[in-house]
């Protein structure tokens, strides 16, 4: 796990020594949240891997100003990419599934429809609000990227991609078993909606080159499904407790 270490969020990468004034959402967070004070000590990161020491400079009504100081060392990214490929589903539900899935380590979401869905396509206020809790999970989690979220289809795995759709039939491997001893780059995880996904669409993405896998006899909810597959995959490639991997 990374140092527990009080943060905030800046959009333009700072240089080591600049001043930086922050937006009127993260300079409430740093002084009313917070409760940050002149002097006091904090991170800031950039949401696309950079992160660096700061300290409070001045602190007023509607203003909070840092001086910033150099890079910080290590990296909490995993070194897998995973993207998530969430069917449409409740807001609420989406929402779940992007804060746990950020703060276990995915890197990206894309939201797809799928014949069961019970909610149409977000809208761009929602996806606004998806966004920010994407940051604010980044944030809490001292991720120093912010995970991307897109809408899509299932598509043909590119090389170096792993592509796997879930599927709670009997006959569907284990996930553990799908993946040992594949080498890849990045993996796809394909979450159905309540219901999961009707035979046509498991045909679908077969014929895409996508490896359909199970999480064992026990039926999940879809934003615990996803969660879970992140969490499975991440640690066989030496994240999340692993032996092999950062502590």
């Amino acid at each position: 796990m990374t140092d527990r270490v009080r943060r905030a969020f800046v959009p333009e990468s700072p240089s080591p020594g600049s001043r930086v004034s922050l937006d009127p959402d993260e300079a409430h967070h740093v002084a009313r949240v917070l409760r940050l004070r002149v002097r006091d000590e904090l991170a800031v990161f950039d949401g696309r891997g950079g992160e660096w020491d700061a300290r409070v400079d001045e602190v007023s009504r509607d203003r909070v100003s840092l001086v910033v100081g150099g890079p910080r060392s290590g990296d909490p990214e995993p070194s897998l990419r995973v993207t998530l490929f969430q069917s449409f589903v409740r807001p609420e539900r989406v929402e779940w599934v992007l804060q746990k899935g950020t703060e276990i380590g995915v890197a990206s979401f894309r939201l797809v429809p799928a014949e069961r869905s019970d909610a149409p396509a977000p809208s761009p206020s929602r996806f606004d609000r998806y966004r920010r809790i994407l940051l604010e999970a980044s944030k809490q989690s001292g991720r120093r990227r912010i995970p991307d979220i897109d809408l899509g289809a299932f598509e043909s795995p590119p090389e170096g991609v792993t592509a796997i759709v879930l599927d709670a039939a009997p006959d569907a491997a284990p996930l553990g078993g799908v993946l040992s001893g594949v080498s890849t780059l990045s993996v796809w995880i394909g979450i159905g909606p309540e219901g999961g996904f009707t035979d046509d669409e498991l045909a679908a993405c077969a014929a895409l080159g996508w490896r359909r896998a199970s999480l064992g006899p026990r039926t999940l909810r879809t934003e615990t499904a996803g969660a879970v597959a992140a969490a499975i995959v991440l640690h066989l490639r030496g994240d999340l407790g692993a032996a092999s991997g950062r502590p």
